[in-house]
């Protein structure tokens, strides 16, 4: 069998656009079984990690599904080189548009998602296709983080919760029909439409950015110093992500987390993360993470809060469906029924926070009883693990609140953020933030899916018996 995988990793792709199932036609039933499992948990992680997409949520998110048809083995690599490379470079770009200017680096953004895309279309192996993906990440990384870093230039501080709640709206929508239609374009025009899909709105968007875009704040090269642009700190940051997001991606799917690769990648990730918090605080003449962000408690408050928001909502949005499906045996469809409301809910919560920002000109109170009373929704959830009982009805209800608290928290926590930074910070607070949620979408993904696959390994070798059980092959 591990010769015949090695095989069919170095095949190249059928020129044939339309498969049954898998990338060859010798996979076996094990190697789809399990690579279902797998490309559902990536799937969630290329859309959280792609919450950095704006209104191009639909043009990523629906990749994700049509994946399946033709990947197997190498299947993890596709989403992981994007999760890479959008990851590594994702808190860049807000400092980076301070530095050469918003239109430039917005240019630059849908430049290198529009490659991307287009290269994956015309991919003949799985190198090409993995190498475009980590191209499209580097643009897509930037997408949702520009929007951001826009709207806060632009519009007043009271009409900006409305304007955010827009982008997370476009975001979630994309996010909910994205799978779905990834998975019917496979099926009547070929996976490679996919990505083609893609490029007409993509050359659209660069059209207005490059035509009619005006450039507010233009580069001016005579008040640029070399020194502006911090190489080293950068360069320490996208090593620490890289590694980061590497170990916590293989670790528990394609290697055990004792292996020594994830544990060297996990120690890299702390020593260069720590490295990047030092050389900013002391010595960077011009640094990513400003020291006044990391004094300012609102700040900090908004981070912290995005890290754990992002961390529970990728481990809901990883096990819910698993439940559903795994132990209440529901099918497909019938799953994304119960998850639907969810998101649709979540939708409503980013608008409803935006209005009542915009109205009242206040979000303290607010965002501290939607968290708490989110908090209660989450527990709720939890009761759906309770052994020989049916409360689906009360969990959907706290899945609902849950959905619409994390809308309300996403929006009014930027808000919070940007409303109490000068104006020539905003770029280093967005990339903090950014920050913060690209580690807590990897956490909370990687995390759920490690205790579930170390539960579920320990349960079945207590309760299923025979010789194969006995060697670990159950």
């Amino acid at each position: 069998m591990q010769e015949d995988n090695h095989h069919q990793r170095q095949a190249l792709l059928s020129e044939d656009d339309t498969f049954d199932y898998g990338a060859t036609d010798n996979a076996s039933s094990e190697t789809m079984d399990a690579m279902s499992v797998q490309v559902h948990s990536n799937q969630e992680n290329d859309q959280d990690e792609d919450d950095q997409k704006h209104p191009y949520a639909f043009l990523e998110e629906h990749i994700s599904l049509a994946l399946i048809t033709f990947c197997s083995n190498l299947s993890s690599w596709i989403f992981t080189s994007y999760l890479l490379s959008s990851s590594a470079v994702q808190p860049l770009y807000a400092k980076l548009s301070d530095v050469f200017g918003r239109k430039s680096t917005l240019v630059c953004v849908i430049s290198f998602f529009f490659v991307g895309s287009w290269l994956c279309a015309l991919a003949r192996s799985m190198l090409q296709l993995a190498l475009a993906r980590a191209i499209a990440g580097l643009g897509g990384g930037g997408l949702m983080c520009m929007a951001s870093v826009v709207i806060h230039d632009l519009v007043p501080i009271r009409k900006r919760g409305q304007y955010q709640s827009y982008v997370n709206m476009g975001m979630t929508v994309g996010t909910a029909i994205g799978a779905p239609l990834g998975g019917l374009l496979a099926t009547w025009f070929g996976w490679r439409s996919c990505f083609y899909i893609n490029l007409p709105p993509c050359a659209l968007v660069l059209y207005v950015y490059t035509q009619r875009l005006p450039n507010y704040n233009k580069l001016v090269k005579q008040n640029l110093p070399r020194r502006k642009i911090d190489v080293l700190g950068a360069c320490l940051l996208c090593i620490a992500n890289t590694s980061f997001v590497t170990g916590t991606s293989l670790g528990g799917n394609t290697r055990e987390w004792s292996d020594p690769l994830i544990i060297g990648m996990l120690t890299s990730a702390a020593i260069f993360f720590s490295s990047f918090v030092i050389y900013e605080l002391n010595w960077a003449a011009d640094p990513i993470l400003s020291p006044r962000m990391i004094k300012n408690r609102n700040v900090l408050g908004a981070c912290a809060s995005n890290f754990w928001l992002w961390g529970s909502m990728m481990a809901l949005s990883y096990l819910i469906p698993q439940f559903f499906m795994g132990v209440r045996g529901y099918n497909a469809s019938s799953t994304g029924l119960w998850v639907f409301p969810r998101t649709v809910v979540n939708a409503f919560g980013c608008w409803f926070v935006g209005r009542h920002i915009r109205v009242t000109g206040r979000y303290k109170h607010y965002m501290l009883s939607v968290t708490f009373i989110t908090m209660l929704a989450v527990l709720g959830i939890a009761t759906l693990w309770v052994p020989y009982s049916d409360r689906t009805p009360f969990a959907l209800l706290c899945m609902m609140v849950e959905g619409f608290g994390v809308g309300t928290v996403i929006v009014g926590s930027m808000v919070a953020l940007v409303a109490d930074v000068a104006h020539e910070d905003v770029g280093s607070a967005t990339s903090m933030i950014f920050l913060f949620r690209s580690t807590g979408f990897v956490c909370g993904s990687t995390i759920s899916g490690a205790i579930v696959q170390v539960s579920l390994k320990s349960l079945l070798m207590e309760r299923i018996q025979g010789p194969e059980a006995k060697q670990g092959n159950v």
